[in-house]
């Protein structure tokens, strides 16, 4: 069986995307201007760069609000006039003109999401393998009861678009924050930004769902990766001989302590997606997490009593190796738990594990 899109239905996608998706593009192209004006300005900036910098991003959002909506208006239409789905005896089948036909099988689907009032999304062994069904699509009620009878549906609220503009704002916003820093923390912020603008280079080059046209332009994000790069050895190169070590040492041990927490917090909600059922190997995951979260815990707790109390140094002494007592066995046995269990989270939960148990072991030593 083969579905197009109704065309009676493209005058109110047309509508959407002119009310919707192009007001907010603008909005976090203004709202990246305004923050790289304000810290141009509150670092001393010539007035004349400012200026300038500030007619250019005038003229891009002219760009955007005038020309960039024809633009849209002819790539919808093309996608609109191609688009193609396909659903065979054991498998899905999508063909648009200038995107790679995506073809999953029936036992290769791991997830089926639903945006009432907008599409299917029909989730492979990846992320990026999926193929949106828009509700627009003639026979819809078919499609979706063919879908549904693969694995259950899950209704979103927030649509991918969304997603995506506000990793985009995120990512405007920290690199326009790295460029303008001159503190040691810039160092830690620009390898956290070159390592996610070469993160997006990759997703984008290996996303069947994005143009061809589009793959060839994901060099320019090199010229990013460049400036990150750039700032990097300019900063070190502006720490002193002798406190370079020192600085460099401090923002390892910043990295150390806190990278826990950001994987927790991923390995969680990792988890948790999981679709049922669930075996063993994937509550040990859940185990793993919950036993580094309580040493995570445990080390947080120690580190802002000792900072915040002043209980003389024999006491932070005894506090720390109690810490050391009850975090570090838990974070030996967050990895043997990751080691076992299986799961999208198994990795994040040894990293964290891992991490703590660094961690414990350097207090151990040195506290």
């Amino acid at each position: 069986m083969h579905y197009r899109l109704s065309a009676a239905a493209l005058p109110n996608e047309e509508k959407r995307i002119r009310s919707s998706y192009m007001p907010t593009l603008v909005l976090v192209v203004v709202l990246s201007t305004v923050v790289f004006l304000a810290l141009g300005i509150s670092k001393g900036a010539t007035s004349r760069s400012m200026i300038l910098y500030g007619l250019l991003m005038v003229a891009y959002v002219a760009y955007l609000a005038v020309w960039y909506p024809r633009r849209m208006q002819r790539r919808l239409f093309k996608y609109w006039e191609t688009y193609d789905l396909e659903i065979g005896h054991d498998y899905l089948l999508r063909r648009i003109a200038d995107i790679p036909d995506l073809r999953l099988q029936f036992d290769e689907v791991q997830a089926v999401e639903h945006v009432q009032g907008r599409y299917l999304r029909v989730i492979g062994k990846t992320k990026s393998r999926a193929i949106s069904i828009p509700e627009s699509i003639d026979h819809f009620d078919q499609v979706l009861a063919t879908v549904s009878s693969l694995r259950p549906v899950r209704v979103r609220t927030i649509e991918q678009w969304q997603k995506y503009r506000a990793f985009m704002a995120a990512g405007l916003l920290l690199f326009i924050v790295m460029l303008w820093t001159t503190s040691p923390v810039v160092i830690p912020l620009s390898l956290a930004m070159g390592s996610v603008i070469v993160w997006v280079v990759f997703w984008i080059r290996r996303n069947p769902n994005i143009p061809v046209s589009r793959k060839r332009i994901a060099w320019i994000y090199w010229l990013f990766f460049l400036v990150c790069v750039l700032k990097l050895f300019v900063a070190v190169e502006g720490i002193e001989s002798v406190k370079r070590y020192a600085t460099v040492g401090n923002i390892v041990a910043y990295l150390l302590v806190f990278s826990p927490c950001v994987l927790l917090a991923f390995g969680w909600v990792r988890w948790w997606r999981v679709r049922p059922p669930r075996y063993w190997r994937n509550y040990a995951v859940a185990w793993g997490l919950a036993v580094s979260s309580i040493s995570a815990l445990c080390l947080y707790g120690v580190l802002s009593y000792i900072q915040l109390a002043n209980i003389g140094h024999t006491n932070e002494h005894r506090l720390a190796m109690a810490g050391v007592y009850v975090g570090c066995p838990l974070s030996v046995f967050s990895v043997v738990a990751a080691v076992v269990g299986n799961g999208h989270s198994r990795v994040i939960a040894g990293l964290a594990g891992g991490s703590l148990a660094v961690v414990w072991s350097i207090a151990f030593f040195y506290a």
